[in-house]
């Protein structure tokens, strides 16, 4: 196996983890908060065997939709934290003013290392892509809030712009452009 996909494998183990515990922790935080009633059946057929059963479909949008959300920002936390930290870095090197506020601010460790990669940030931001797919796709078949199918396009787009800027970040450092060498 190649060290490139070794690494992916590697970088990629934190994102679904979060992303199947997000989902759990919605579910068994909704049933707890608003003490829904439930049941659970065990079918052979399918690919998932054990269902939860809820007693209308409004109870079952309402679990749905908040383990969404809380699906979507676990994994939108990170995503946008590794983003901006590597914004910061790569502005710290183009611009001594970013040092200086940056000084200000005390935020200094976060220039301390360039510890984010194009690749970490590349997976995060697919994790949240496919997440954000699924809910919109929910919201388009009407079990999950539009307005959390809202937050996750919003946050897929700020992703997907972030990882774009990241990515001409990292080819100026590889192909600088000319008129900043002179």
């Amino acid at each position: 196996m190649s060290r490139l996909l070794k690494r992916i494998l590697k970088i990629s183990v934190w994102p679904a983890i979060l992303m199947i515990a997000g989902k759990l922790l919605g579910i068994i935080a909704a049933n707890i908060v608003y003490k829904l009633d439930f049941f659970i059946d065990n079918q052979i057929e399918g690919i998932f065997s054990i269902q939860l059963y809820y007693t209308d479909s409004s109870t079952m949008v309402l679990v749905n939709s908040l383990s969404n959300l809380l699906m979507i920002i676990i994994l939108a936390v990170p995503t946008i934290y590794f983003i901006i930290k590597t914004s910061i870095y790569q502005s710290t090197l183009q611009n001594p003013r970013t040092i200086v506020k940056i000084t200000k601010l005390n935020l200094l460790k976060w220039i301390a290392k360039d510890d984010t990669s194009f690749l970490l940030i590349f997976i995060w931001c697919s994790f949240l892509l496919v997440a954000s797919f699924i809910v919109i796709a929910q919201n388009i078949q009407g079990i999950c809030y539009s307005w959390i199918g809202g937050i996750s396009a919003v946050l897929a787009i700020f992703s997907v712009w972030g990882t774009i800027k990241t990515y001409e970040q990292e080819i100026d450092k590889i192909y600088p452009k000319e008129k900043e060498l002179y």
